[in-house]
């Protein structure tokens, strides 16, 4: 049975680097990116390990994984690209996702989603991604991941700035939704 628990685990949650020196604890970026629709349907069967949930204030996440609170990070954000919305993402979000993916040990199982879409989780993830490797590998392996990932573009710019990347991340989310991805 443990077998065939590894095998399913690794058919879902492929690294996305063989190694990776710069997180604390080595993870390889292992991550699923979904709408919160696809994380309730299939929940037992990507068994994530830590959760990533992104939802817009006075909305409710839905029967979804049951996980310690230290292995689960609840966001509260809309889907807005109006920097001054009511509801847009604060920088605080990106740095506590960042602190949270430092906390992740080397064989987490990583599951990002959000409520309505996946605008959020697509540039959270970006911008988890860029952390590691280059904003132009990091777009690709978030094409690899999600080739039908929309961005959502302010959030993308925090992850940006936190990251201290001078737009170029945010030059990449003009190349989603891309069908075929070209370097």
């Amino acid at each position: 049975m443990a077998l065939a628990v590894q095998a399913l685990e690794s058919t879902h949650f492929q690294p996305v680097l063989s190694t990776n020196p710069v997180h604390p604890n080595g993870w390889p970026v292992r991550l699923v990116v979904s709408s919160q629709t696809e994380a309730r349907h299939n929940r037992a069967l990507w068994a994530p390990t830590h959760l990533i949930s992104i939802r817009a204030p006075g909305t409710r996440l839905l029967s979804m994984i049951d996980l310690p609170p230290e292995r689960h990070l609840e966001l509260h954000f809309g889907d807005t690209t109006d920097p001054d919305a009511r509801d847009a993402a604060p920088l605080q979000a990106i740095e506590a996702t960042f602190a949270f993916i430092d906390s992740l040990p080397e064989d987490a199982n990583l599951l990002i989603h959000c409520l309505r879409g996946i605008g959020r989780s697509t540039a959270l993830s970006l911008g988890v991604l860029a952390r590691y490797v280059a904003p132009e590998k990091a777009a690709s392996s978030l094409h690899a991941l999600r080739p039908e990932a929309k961005p959502n573009r302010h959030v993308l710019g925090l992850c940006d700035a936190a990251l201290g990347l001078k737009g170029k991340l945010v030059k990449q989310a003009l190349r989603f939704p891309a069908k075929v991805w070209k370097d």
